[in-house]
């Protein structure tokens, strides 16, 4: 049944739907974020793997206020901070 939906519905359709589907997943990854004080490796580099540039802009915004909440701040959150803002 699940097949025959997805082959009713045309390529911009699903391309749509994975679109809203990413979006939800990097925002729950991101409310995440902001709630932890030290955020999880696992849970950085998965955002990481697939983000879209406009992602990354979120992402680092997150972590640049993470970062200014604490006085000494991981340097391995500093590296990634800094790799992501290039």
């Amino acid at each position: 049944m699940a097949d025959e939906d997805y082959d009713s519905e045309s390529d911009g359709e699903v391309q749509q739907i994975g679109g809203a589907l990413h979006e939800r997943f990097v925002e729950i990854l991101l409310t995440e974020l902001e709630r932890e004080r030290y955020p999880s490796s696992s849970m950085l580099d998965l955002l990481e793997t697939h983000m879209t540039q406009q992602d990354r802009v979120k992402i680092a915004n997150v972590l640049l206020e993470n970062l200014a909440a604490h006085r000494y701040p991981s340097p391995a959150m500093l590296r990634r901070v800094a790799r992501l803002v290039g």
